[in-house]
């Protein structure tokens, strides 16, 4: 893989890191669905926000103190952290549901939804050939759900909602990109969802039990957080457009974690509607691509 990446010009270092970073949101989405089968959804979130919390704040407290607190636009920086924490639910949900690879592949229809969202909030334009990928990529997501069949039906719809809700978190992000900090926009987005958890929390707490229920607990927020962190790097070595690619590589993982976790595998429905998706991706990343790259030519 290292002679294919240097000869596309790619960042050796970016490519790994954005490799693992995935194979860990892998790891987290498969201890989510584990612990889902032994405590209440709002619980796993719950943990997964908390523990999330405490690495941030031993991350970035020392470093930089109450400035981290500090947001010049709290409203819209809570708005954009409960649109993650509906994300995480949704999806946390669903994951009870379906399979780790049947939900992983739903969700990367969110790229798709990004280019939709962005045409009436960010105003940028979208041609036909993006429609055309955009409904292509659909068609694809209605045979992994195949609504109306039964297992599939409520939790992939679930999968779909949390989708949307991270194609709007992408694009809040993007709209507010430059005003805060990233040790801010970081910041927040843990505390927001730890705080709003909190709150439910006793209504639906139970003593986990045995070891691994525990260990699932402690460490869910902190894997997702390192593989937040790594993203990050990943991205401030390489330009986003290069690294889109790779990061279709977490299906491969939730296919691997979901046989070995749960002793799973995807039907060839799922398969075939997950390549229909991954390609439409693919389609538009391209697309993107070109049009900047003649952009940088005028």
């Amino acid at each position: 893989m290292s002679e294919a990446v240097q000869s596309a010009g790619l960042n050796n270092r970016a490519v790994i890191l954005i490799i693992v970073a995935m194979a860990l949101l892998a790891v987290q989405e498969g201890i989510a669905k584990y612990l889902g089968q032994h405590l209440s959804v709002p619980q796993v979130v719950w943990a997964r926000y908390a523990s999330h919390a405490m690495l941030m704040l031993v991350i970035l407290f020392p470093r930089h103190g109450f400035k981290i607190f500090k947001s010049k636009i709290p409203f819209m920086q809570t708005g954009r952290s409960l649109l993650l924490f509906t994300d995480t639910a949704l999806f946390f949900t669903g994951l009870t549901l379906i399979g780790l690879a049947e939900a992983t592949a739903i969700f990367f229809m969110a790229p798709l939804f990004v280019v939709l969202i962005s045409i009436p909030l960010l105003g940028e334009r979208v041609g036909w050939y993006s429609f055309g990928a955009i409904f292509v990529g659909f068609l694809g997501m209605l045979l992994i759900v195949r609504p109306g069949l039964d297992g599939m039906n409520i939790g992939g719809l679930m999968i779909v909602g949390s989708a949307v809700c991270m194609s709007l978190f992408n694009v809040s992000t993007r709209k507010l990109a430059g005003t805060d900090d990233a040790e801010v926009t970081m910041m927040f987005t843990a505390m927001v969802g730890f705080v709003v958890a909190s709150i439910a929390l006793p209504f639906f707490w139970t003593t986990p039990e045995g070891l691994w229920v525990w260990l699932g607990m402690i460490f869910i927020g902190m894997i997702g957080g390192v593989a937040h962190n790594l993203f990050i790097i990943a991205h401030e070595n390489e330009e986003a457009s290069k690294l889109a690619p790779f990061m279709y590589s977490q299906i491969i993982f939730a296919i691997a974690l979901g046989w070995l976790m749960f002793s799973m595998l995807p039907d060839i429905y799922t398969v075939i509607g997950s390549i229909i998706v991954i390609g439409s991706g693919l389609f538009l990343w391209k697309r993107g691509r070109v049009k900047a790259e003649d952009l940088e030519q005028l």
